[in-house]
């Protein structure tokens, strides 16, 4: 588990600084890339929220996972709040922002939930994951 959460992290790292280096400013392509990663992150937890239900999973693991992708959520809502676009972006940059904090909320969650709230958590983060689908199919 520590070298998962290790690897996890460098993946972050490496998705920050990808960021940083606009100066914060994305364009279509950038929140299309965006809206990618925050769908897989969704649609991940969304498997590890039915596998859970399932008690295909132990609790343990699926803490340390929903965490780590909690993290990634997380970093993504703080990126996409600070970055700036073009007027015609602004919308669709706050919409993948208030997703990504949804997603995250709900990664959050999934740690500590009951079976059945593990059900409810999988629907969710499977409606975002359309959500994120469907925004980065308008940027492309």
């Amino acid at each position: 588990m520590p070298m998962t959460r290790l690897l996890g992290m460098a993946v972050i790292a490496a998705l920050a600084v990808g960021g940083c280096g606009s100066g914060g400013a994305l364009g279509a392509a950038a929140l299309a890339q965006r809206s990618k990663s925050l769908r897989s992150e969704a649609a991940e937890g969304a498997l590890l929220a039915e596998h859970a239900a399932s008690g295909r999973t132990t609790r343990i693991y699926t803490r340390e996972h929903a965490s780590d992708l909690a993290m990634a959520a997380s970093r993504a809502e703080v990126t996409l709040k600070a970055a700036t676009t073009e007027p015609g972006l602004e919308p669709t940059l706050r919409q993948l922002a208030l997703l990504a904090g949804r997603v995250s909320a709900d990664l959050e969650r999934l740690g500590d939930a009951s079976m059945d709230e593990d059900r409810a958590l999988a629907r969710e983060l499977r409606a975002a994951a359309q959500a994120s689908q469907e925004i980065g199919e308008r940027l492309t």
